[in-house]
């Protein structure tokens, strides 16, 4: 019997005999579709029923693969095309094209399509710009231009060879302008690059992104800028913020990466700062800005889902120094296994178009490069708008001239202004920026966009390196943060040009805004001096998030070549010694810890000078070191207090003879403290009965006797119950009360349950959440507590406190919040989740349901929503612990997930608000959200006192990570009513402060 064997089955058994580490998945290799034309892909959209679909272009006008678009200033699609991709076949030439595709008519359908460039192999990106376009050609970046005016590129330069293509779909990809004219593009984790610059050789031997400035020819390497291993699309805000998206599901904040960072080595990706994402692989990042679509879409990204087969929609909100993403509904899905969005651009009429990749493999090592179903016949172009929606009409720009074109860098679209930008980018410099600086002094000073329209004006400057000082300065002295963190980064890139350009980082350095500081430090990290690292620790000293630590830690190990050899000559200062004390922590080692020692033993060395090296050897040293920092400033309190954080976060042991160089009399109370302080750190069980002693002490400052209160619970003492206990009455003072009862919790938790019970009626409401914070901190705090309360007697209106506190703290105790709510006499039970309950309270509150009195319940003091969540307008101050701004979260939000938000707050955890909850080998539990952490350390957030609480790794039992801090089962003592106009409340909130 003879068998037939189909070229495709040899491929699959050929391939997967040889590959046993990939396996097919079906949404990268699928099986293909029986009808591939465009009517059978057109019906297999699902999209938003405010939205309307339709071609644009397709393979028939010549179109295949399209990797990538981009508009020109005359209204034209250019499209890039590869058939070679992902393997030129042996023998075969490559004739890869660059199309201009035209809507003649106006009817929203390419007409005419020509060839700009043909010949080209595997290119994965390109730009318009100068007078052409650069584009990503394998191993070389090249510039074409059309000389001749026939329409057809017939001048070729390569700027750049050297890139790596050790994968081909991580080839240099992406290219986008920045608003200054710099050339953003990226490459894949395969590619290893070695480009010799007119400024030396830039390497990147991984994942990462590029920067060129390309009059000066000046190339930059950023390592590991995105989540994933093969970042794909560049996007920037309406003031500059950069970002920039992987093929993986992440976006991330791009800005903190963009430090000098050719020489750091971090992780094997750059999840660090990822900001949010779609739920599987996708690329691009368009953001919302026209009229052709809804307005609750303005602002928003969207993201071409090539894996999904849809495109995704993320709305973006300021938080701190960064930002962050919520994930909404896809405004597309395809059920066609060919669909494969991998562009998103937006047209001169405001219409979303879209690059459809058309295949049914997307995958690289899941299918054979050979294999026969990877389709290189067809390519789409579809097209995007809102059902009744206004078209944009765009202005004419490539007939404007320079006075003309710098009218429209005031257009209310980011586009035209883009655009506008570009072909001024493109005329001589002298007719440019005489142009554009006429317009900057036409501005008048009470326009309500004057600091808008300056910051598109200094683009313009950028693009032609022509620094201009004065225009600078106004923007750095702007009001608006944004203007303000621009115009540093402006002083970064013109810092070789610009006098004294240190003096313009420190008043940025120092400014009130997160953003505006962070702009600092990667700015800093461009100007390579020694005194640049100061710059950098005094804008990391403000308040503080993911993104500023980030970008402090790349600048230390990025100027370490500067600061170092100055810091150990003894010619470099730093506004305060905490700012020292950073840096060397972060970057310092040995090397510095062992000059550290020589200076101290400089017998004409200062004592100013004396006790800030002494106190950076307490950080960075030894027990040894620290015996050495002792004896040379013992009353110091910055010294002890760096060795008890010395002691708790990297486990330093004490001196052999600590506690004799701890045992000297001293006068000041903070010193004092601290001493006692670090005597419990150390356990010198040597001082226990002192310690006691002074704990009892009626006569002892407050400072001391909480201080020992801590200490008594790290030491043996055989009276330490005792005495512990006798502090934690009425008449105690809160602090000494708290710190007391905490540390009986840790030694004997009945009896601090039971107390905690008896004075829970007794004290403060601002007292009552010290007493639970310290008792609940131990693990079996709360199940003691539980058993109290049904021995102590305690009234409704307690109950109801401790209740609150609870739920505001983020503790999920079942068990005590059942003993709680009995006392209060409601029911605690959240309801069973029911798809047809959510429907039918949600149509409810919109139908029936009373905002204004839906505000009133927010703010009861028993479902406790103002403890933790703002709103616009309302905001809550009973403990310090902050959840997400609800206006953020329930604006766009769909009304049926505000209703399980609010019943069901695990089925609707906001990004970025997973719970940590860890318990550690002493029995400590702490549950918050995850601050920072490395190897050694974890900090987090700790929801019961809002304080951020260092752990080190190797004391951690157990870290349970996500779920919600929103406790179940707030509701339930609500009417349906109540219950109905809350849900109506929440609907009508809105998003403020978002960069758009």
């Amino acid at each position: 019997m003879k068998t037939e064997i189909t070229i495709r089955q040899i491929f699959a058994v050929a391939f997967f005999a040889t590959s046993g580490l990939h396996a097919q998945n079906p949404l990268s290799v699928s099986k293909p579709e029986a009808d591939n034309s465009v009517k059978a892909e057109l019906a297999s959209f699902a999209v938003d029923k405010r939205l309307q679909v339709n071609l644009f272009a397709d393979e028939s006008m010549g179109i295949a693969n399209p990797v990538c678009m981009r508009w020109d200033a005359r209204g034209r699609l250019w499209v890039l095309c590869t058939w070679a991709y992902p393997q030129l076949k042996p023998g075969t030439k490559p004739n890869d094209k660059l199309l201009i595709l035209e809507d003649t008519k106006g009817d929203g359908r390419a007409d005419k399509i020509s060839t700009y460039i043909d010949g080209l192999n595997m290119p994965t990106g390109f730009a318009l710009g100068h007078g052409g376009a650069y584009i990503g050609n394998g191993r070389d970046l090249i510039h074409v231009r059309d000389t001749t005016g026939d329409g057809k590129a017939d001048k070729r330069e390569v700027l750049f060879t050297g890139f790596g293509t050790g994968d081909t779909h991580q080839n240099i990809n992406s290219f986008a302008w920045s608003p200054g004219g710099e050339l953003f593009f990226s490459q894949g984790l395969h590619c290893f690059s070695r480009v010799q610059t007119p400024w030396g050789i830039r390497k990147l031997d991984e994942h990462g992104s590029w920067r060129l400035r390309p009059l000066r020819r000046q190339l930059h390497a950023h390592r590991r800028t995105s989540g994933g291993g093969n970042p794909w699309g560049f996007a920037f805000g309406n003031w500059g913020e950069p970002f920039i998206k992987s093929n993986d599901s992440t976006v991330s904040e791009l800005l903190p990466g963009m430090v000098a960072s050719e020489h750091i080595f971090g992780g094997y990706y750059g999840g660090a700062m990822a900001i949010g994402g779609t739920k599987i692989k996708s690329m691009i990042i368009e953001i919302v800005d026209t009229p052709a679509l809804p307005k609750d879409f303005q602002g928003d990204f969207l993201i071409a889902g090539y894996y999904a087969r849809n495109i995704a929609r993320l709305r973006p909100s300021v938080n701190g120094a960064g930002h962050k993403l919520q994930t909404l509904a896809p405004i597309l899905t395809s059920s066609h296994n060919a669909f494969r969005p991998v562009d998103l651009n937006t047209g001169p009429d405001g219409a979303l178009y879209v690059a459809d990749w058309f295949n049914p493999i997307i995958g690289h090592y899941q299918a054979s490069l050979r294999h026969p179903d990877r389709d290189k016949k067809h390519g789409r172009i579809w097209r995007i708008t809102a059902k009744g929606a206004p078209l944009l009409k765009s202005p004419a720009l490539a007939k404007m001239n320079a006075a003309q074109l710098c009218d429209q860098l005031a257009a209310p679209h980011r586009r035209t202004r883009q655009l506008a930008k570009l072909r001024l980018m493109d005329l001589p410099k002298v007719e440019a920026i005489a142009a554009t600086q006429k317009w900057v002094d036409a501005l008048k000073p009470t326009d309500p966009a004057l600091e808008a329209k300056l910051f598109e004006a200094i683009g313009v400057f950028e693009s032609h390196e022509v620094v201009n000082r004065p225009l600078l300065e106004r923007l750095l002295a702007a009001k608006d943060y944004r203007a303000r963190a621009y115009a540093t980064r402006v002083v970064g890139r013109w810092h070789d040009r610009l006098k004294n350009p240190l003096t313009l980082l420190r008043r940025s350095a120092t400014d009130e805004h997160s953003r505006v500081r962070l702009e600092a430090i990667v700015a800093a990290s461009d100007v390579r001096e020694p005194e640049s690292i100061a710059i950098a620790a005094q804008a990391a000293d403000g308040s503080a998030d993911r993104f500023i630590t980030f970008a402090f830690k790349n600048a230390v190990h990025a100027l370490a070549s500067e600061w170092k050899p100055a810091l150990l000559a003894g010619k470099l200062d730093f506004a305060k010694p905490a700012h020292l004390v950073s840096v060397v922590r972060e970057g310092g080692g040995n090397e510095v810890a062992g000059v550290v020692r020589q200076k101290l033993a400089d017998p004409a060395l200062s004592a100013e000078r004396k006790f800030v090296l002494a106190e950076l050897l307490a950080h960075i040293g030894n027990s040894a070191d620290a015996a050495q920092a002792l004896k040379l400033a013992a009353t110091h309190p910055p010294v002890l207090r760096a060795l008890v954080n010395a002691a708790n976060e990297r486990n330093l042991q004490a001196p052999a003879n600590a506690a004799e160089l701890l045992n000297a009399p001293l006068k000041k109370t903070e010193t004092r403290a601290e001493t006692v302080r670090l005597i419990g750190a150390w356990k010198l069980n040597a001082h226990a009965e002192t310690i006691r002693a002074l704990a009892s002490g009626q006569k002892e400052p407050l400072a001391v006797r909480v201080a020992a209160a801590v200490a008594l619970g790290q030491l043996n003492s055989p009276k330490a119950v005792e005495t512990l206990a006798a502090l934690v009455t009425i008449n105690s003072a809160a602090d000494l009360r708290a710190a007391a009862l905490g540390s009986l919790a840790k030694l004997d938790v009945t009896h601090a349950a039971r107390l905690t019970a008896t004075l829970a009626g007794q004290v403060k409401l601002n007292e009552l959440g010290s007493l639970l914070a310290a008792l609940l901190q131990r693990n079996a705090g709360a199940d003691a507590l539980t058993v109290a309360l049904g021995d102590v007697k305690v009234s409704a209106d307690t109950a109801k406190l401790m209740l609150r506190w609870l739920n505001a703290a983020g503790r999920v105790e079942p068990k005590l919040s059942a003993v709680l709510n009995k006392l209060i006499g409601v029911q605690s039970a959240a309801p069973v989740y029911s798809a047809e309950f959510v429907a039918a309270l949600a149509k409810e509150a919109l139908a029936k349901g009373d905002a204004a009195n839906g505000k009133n319940v927010f703010q009861l003091p028993l479902i406790s929503c103002t403890a933790c969540h703002a709103v616009d307008g309302v905001r809550g101050a009973v403990t310090s612990v902050k959840g997400p701004n609800l206006s953020a979260v329930a604006a766009g939000l769909p009304i049926d997930l505000l209703v399980e938000s609010v019943l069901w707050p695990a089925r609707q955890i906001k990004e970025g608000y997973a719970a940590t909850t860890v318990i550690t080998k002493d029995g400590r539990v702490l549950s918050g959200f995850a601050h920072s952490e490395n190897k050694t350390v974890l900090r987090v957030r700790d929801l019961a006192t809002g304080k951020i609480a260092t752990v080190q790794t190797v004391q951690i039992k157990q870290r349970i990570r996500g779920g919600t801090v929103m406790p179940p089962g707030l509701t339930a003592s609500i009417t349906r009513t109540e219950l109905r106009d809350l849900i109506k409340y929440l609907s009508t909130l809105k998003v403020t402060g978002q960069p758009r």
